[in-house]
């Protein structure tokens, strides 16, 4: 009987991702997170860099936090995927121009700065 370890799922990381998300736009530090949650830093350190998988009950005293789903947290993050993905194939179909990309006058001036 083996007793590898047992790594962390993708829909865990997709969750993780999310949180993070969210930790990025409200300006949160693990440290304040391991305190809304009550848990130890280590904890949710491990959580935040993908070593183990959120618990469901920390998830769910999140979501209650930032007045949001479960649903909502996962699509949160899945949107941000989608529009990433969707963004680097216009670019590679050439369906969007970066003007700084085609500006012939970009370096106009004594070749240090843009003009």
């Amino acid at each position: 009987m083996g007793h590898g370890k047992i790594g962390v799922s993708d829909f865990a990381l997709t969750v993780s991702a999310a949180i993070r998300a969210q930790m990025g736009i409200r300006r949160i530090s693990n440290r304040e997170i391991a305190k809304l949650i009550d848990r130890g830093a280590t904890y949710v350190n491990s959580r935040i860099k993908d070593e183990n998988e959120w618990a469901l009950g920390d998830i769910e005293k999140l979501c209650e936090l930032w007045n949001m789903t479960p649903c909502e947290l996962i699509e949160s993050v899945n949107t941000e995927q989608s529009r990433a993905a969707e963004t680097l194939n216009k670019l590679k179909r050439g369906d969007l121009d970066i003007a700084a990309y085609e500006d012939e006058h970009k370096y106009d001036g004594d070749g240090d700065e843009p003009a």
